[in-house]
């Protein structure tokens, strides 16, 4: 035997031990049937399989020639028994070896199903009634088996139904292709292995708080306590960058894991998700961390919370009666139980969870979203290291503060940008253009503003707008706080003198149809930016509180998208306060307190519109950046109007006078479009040029049905079945009296300018 042992050679890899632990295990199943076939009948002397001594010899030789051997890593990892560590073999052979089930299954009877039983693997394991009895304990939640996800055994609801040795086991296909060496990781699609780079210099944190929290850890470990860390901000700040330097420091890899993705039951539209699964994907991550060596990362760990909410409790009448407390968020047993469990352990959440605290001493750090000049930091950073030719009119100070990502995004919006440059240079070498950069930005720009809010196309220019000399500086000026925010903020330190939101607020007052909207178009359009409308429809609830919470998306998405924010009929939400007298009133008035508190922290572009200044409320006055007033336009602003509905590419008469219609209707600039395309619809249809008679009677109908009264004479052809002929002649007086046969005007109030 021992002239046997000597000539045995290593394992060449994990594959050739793992088969030949599984041939072990089948000979063993096939000497504990007594030699049988499965139908009872006689079969030959069974193959006694490989030699357990020599397995063990050529393990030692394997891992003394530095052969990686995952099954003795498993083990040691885990500290796994004899009797465990054989279990977790009968569930590997189970898993794939066809011979080995077909004998399970003639164990077990047809009625057991393809599942592996435990009572089949006590029963291949044990011989003794005390060791069949302790093989058993292996199975229950607290084996060692099962909180390291080794296993997994299926409870059913009513423990009590069913009996501890017929419980359904199976082992993670992922973990034994792991074992069989046809994997590199046995982690889930939602778990992620990173090895770390060192880029902790590279983080936004102060430097004093890098060296403090290195040597923190590098303490923490030294002394064999436990580290908790939170690491706090918007989606997408770097978080996990911060947590990927500081593993790096520390020499170990970093496990992030989706909480979001964890618990969900199915994939696609109609996940769900189910509560049931968190200790069992809790211990595949501690599985994962255990076997590598790395220190888990949680990310967006809010979402596998128990949400406590008292009003899921209540009645309807309760409902109506009372307000109920807010939800609340608890520590699962689950999730304190695995933080006691592992050394080294980072949180990323969005907002600071108090409750994180029940599990030990927190260290929090806080990651801002960047800054205006830190994105530029980042856009040139990475530039520089793909190596591309960026154009040398591109003002990184420009991008920076128009474009609000943060550096994973800015990272995929640069190789999207040179992607498109090279495409553009077939063959020659690429330059990227401001214009690329932008584009690539808005494909990375996310934001649920759309379930909010109406996106408003931008297709006025500054040459479009007919205004006031007064109106277009102050439309100058509003531009020009969007662009130097920074220098006057930041450089010369009015931000820090004077406790001021950088955000820019704009009342636009005045009659329908006189350019409001159109004007916050071209100011969204100058500063790069997208413009959305709030939907009033999506906003307003009658449930109390929750017309805030959306207003409170509202802001937070316009903050995160870099978007103007249009409230059109503003004076819907922003209306005066009122004396309370009834909780209507009440609630109203928290309505405008909240938005005034908004308002003054939001750091974005908020325009308001309304026809009715006066309606709005005396604070909000005070709070707004600028106050513009949009009146009617006068003859000869109504001409340039007319003149400027018009494209290059109209069909227009050479009658066309748009001074003389400018004279004569005197109506809005919103009234103007819509009679300029009817006119056109109307000379498409009749099939001839848009001319002076088609304008008239498109005017006069668009007057008609805004109840506005024309106070000009007009051409009897327009009414009048035949214009009198004398009238026809005359050139003195090119508007004639009407026919009395002929209908009179609907007489309505002239709306007129105010002088």
């Amino acid at each position: 035997m021992s002239e046997v042992l000597d000539a045995v050679t290593p394992y060449a890899s994990t594959r050739e031990h793992v088969l030949d632990e599984i041939a072990l295990v089948r000979a063993r199943a096939l000497t504990s049937v007594g030699g049988l076939g499965l139908g009872g009948e006689p079969q030959e002397p069974v193959d006694p399989g490989p030699d357990p001594a020599a397995i063990s010899r050529r393990v030692a030789l394997s891992l003394a020639s530095g052969v990686e051997l995952r099954l003795p890593r498993l083990e040691s990892t885990f500290g796994l028994l004899p009797v465990e560590r054989a279990a977790l073999m009968v569930a590997v052979a189970a898993e794939f070896d066809p011979l080995f089930r077909s004998i399970c299954r003639g164990l077990q009877g047809e009625m057991a199903g393809p599942s592996l039983q435990v009572g089949t693997i006590v029963e291949l394991t044990t011989r003794a009634l005390d060791e069949a009895v302790d093989a058993a304990m292996l199975f229950l939640p607290d084996g060692k088996l099962r909180i390291n996800a080794l296993i997994t055994v299926e409870d059913p609801l009513y423990p009590r139904d069913v009996p501890l040795q017929a419980l359904r086991v199976k082992m993670d296909r992922r973990l034994g292709l792991w074992l069989l060496g046809q994997a590199e990781s046995s982690a889930p699609a939602w778990l992620e292995r990173i090895l770390p780079r060192r880029v902790l210099g590279e983080a936004r944190l102060p430097e004093e708080r890098k060296v403090d929290l290195v040597a923190h850890l590098r303490t923490a470990r030294a002394e064999g306590r436990r580290t908790i860390i939170e690491l706090q901000g918007p989606v997408g700040v770097g978080k996990k960058f911060v947590a990927e330097g500081l593993c790096a420091e520390l020499g170990q890899e970093l496990l992030v894991a989706d909480c979001r993705a964890m618990l969900l039951a199915s994939h696609g539209p109609s996940a769900t998700i189910d509560r049931e699964l968190l200790p069992a994907k809790l211990a595949e991550v501690r599985r994962e961390a255990l076997l590598g060596g790395a220190a888990p990362y949680l990310d967006h760990y809010d979402a596998i919370l128990t949400k406590h909410d008292p009003a899921a409790r209540a009645t309807h009448d309760q409902e109506s009666r009372e307000v109920q407390a807010s939800p609340t968020f608890k520590m699962p047993p689950e999730l304190l139980a695995f933080v006691r469990e592992l050394p080294t352990l980072f949180f990323g959440i969005e907002e600071r969870y108090e409750g994180l605290a029940e599990a030990g001493q927190v260290v929090r750090i806080h990651v801002p979203f960047p800054s205006p000049a830190q994105r530029a930091a980042i856009w040139q950073q990475t530039f520089e290291h793909l190596h591309a030719e960026v154009d040398a009119e591109v003002d990184w100070t420009e991008i920076g503060r128009k474009l609000a990502l943060d550096a994973a995004r800015i990272q995929s919006a640069a190789r999207s940008a040179v992607s498109t440059a090279s495409l553009r240079a077939h063959g020659a070498p690429s330059v990227v253009t401001r214009a690329d950069l932008v584009e690539a930005s808005r494909h990375q720009l996310q934001h649920d503003l759309k379930s909010l809010a109406v996106r408003v196309d931008k297709t006025y220019r500054w040459e479009d707008l007919v205004i006031s000399v007064d109106g277009y500086h102050a439309l100058v000026e509003m531009i020009s706080y969007a662009k130097n925010a920074e220098r006057v903020y930041d450089e010369w330190g009015f931000g820090s003198k004077h406790s001021v939101a950088g955000g820019i607020s704009a009342l636009f007052s005045g009659p329908p149809g006189t350019g409001k909207t159109m004007c916050a178009g071209v100011i969204a359009r100058e500063l790069d930016m997208e413009l959305f409308r709030v939907d009033l429809s999506r906003v307003v609830s009658k449930w109390i509180g929750e017309t805030e919470k959306n207003l409170a998306r509202v802001f937070d998405e316009a903050q995160r998208s870099n978007a103007v924010v249009l409230f059109d009929e503003a004076d819907s939400l922003f209306a005066k306060r009122t004396e309370v007298k009834s909780s209507v009133d009440r609630y109203a008035n928290l309505e405008v307190n909240f938005l005034l508190q908004r308002m003054e922290t939001f750091n974005g572009i908020t325009v308001l519109t309304t026809n009715f200044e006066d309606t709005i409320d005396s604070a909000f006055k005070r709070r707004l950046t600028f106050r513009i007033r949009f009146e009617k336009p006068d003859a000869e602003a109504r001409g340039s109007l007319w003149e400027k509905m018009f494209p290059p590419t109209a069909a227009l008469g050479d009658d066309v006078d748009f001074s003389e219609l400018g004279r004569r209707f005197e109506v809005s600039g919103g009234n103007i479009r819509n009679a300029a395309i009817r006119a056109a619809f109307l000379a498409a249809n009749e099939e001839h040029v848009i001319d002076q008679d088609t304008l008239i009677r498109a005017t006069l109908r668009e007057a008609r049905e805004m109840g506005v009264l024309i106070a000009e004479e007009r051409p009897p052809s327009i009414f009048d079945d035949a214009p009198d002929e004398e009238a026809a002649d005359s050139s003195t007086d090119p508007s004639p009296p009407r026919d009395p046969s002929s209908p009179p005007p609907r007489l309505v109030p002239i709306t007129r300018r105010r002088k």
